[in-house]
């Protein structure tokens, strides 16, 4: 009898242990909503979550980081391989004590191929001498992420030719720019392509371009209104694009654009 009670006091001692040393690592957890929002022209993203507690009331956290990753498939623990798209890190956290409406913007870095990509929020714990996931959260949907663009135009855009003053009007509602920088010159055109424009080199027939003096880190162009020197192309229908280019490595490389909405007629009536 002695040997069993004291057998069954060990294995009782045992398990007050085991739920000692599980309480002792008790960490810190998501709770409520989380999310994130790609801010200031894809520039920065929002981190966000309504709460993060810590589930121990006896020990505090380590230092604490939320993480936002592309992924090609929904994060189920484990290694974790993918693009970070932004971070932030947290004070760690004292026994009981939570985090609440957390909303922080940091600047975001994209993946190098434009495609769909599972988004996750994972949360870090500093443990060990390194940052370990004790949380995550997968977003309910994709998202289609890319390259970072160094330069965008707004719309609303428009030109305007005449075949007898020999001129083309054109205007947009913003010209802006994400370098470290100072940008290269810049030209603004207006391309008649017969098949729709989608990037990269262009074909077709320039039929009006106007150059704007570099922009400082920060500037922009706004209400671009220039006239420029009309180019008519061959009589037909066309597809009428705003083209942006940026003088860089001796020549205009194109940075962005905005495309025709439909098919344009140009008649040049000859007497």
């Amino acid at each position: 009898m002695f040997s069993i009670r004291f057998f069954t006091r060990l294995l009782l001692t045992a398990g007050l242990a085991s739920i000692a040393f599980s309480n002792l690592h008790a960490g810190a957890k998501f709770s409520g909503a989380t999310g994130y929002q790609i801010v200031k022209e894809g520039a920065s993203v929002s981190l966000e979550a309504d709460y993060i507690e810590n589930s121990s009331r006896e020990n505090a956290t380590g230092t604490l980081m939320m993480k936002l990753w592309a992924l090609d498939a929904p994060y189920k623990g484990g290694t974790l391989n993918g693009t970070l798209l932004g971070s932030y890190k947290l004070e760690g956290l004292a026994g009981g004590k939570h985090y609440t409406d957390l909303k922080r913007i940091v600047p975001l870095s994209t993946p190098s191929s434009l495609k769909n990509y599972f988004i996750c929020l994972t949360l870090s714990e500093f443990s060990n001498g390194a940052y370990g996931i004790v949380d995550w959260r997968n977003m309910p949907n994709t998202k289609l992420l890319g390259p970072a663009k160094l330069f965008q135009l707004d719309g609303p855009w428009g030109w305007q030719t005449s075949y007898e003053g020999g001129t083309v009007d054109i205007s947009v509602a913003k010209i802006s720019h994400h370098r470290t920088g100072r940008t290269g010159s810049l030209k603004l055109s207006v391309w008649a392509t017969q098949q729709p424009y989608k990037g990269g080199s262009i074909r077709g027939y320039e039929i009006g371009t106007i150059e704007k003096k570099a922009l400082e880190v920060g500037y922009t162009y706004t209400n671009v209104k220039n006239v420029a020197k009309f180019v008519p192309p061959p009589n037909g229908n066309y597809y009428v694009n705003l083209v942006l280019t940026e003088f860089r490595d001796n020549q205009y490389v194109i940075v962005d654009y905005l495309p025709a909405s439909k098919l344009s007629t140009f008649n040049q009536r000859k007497n």
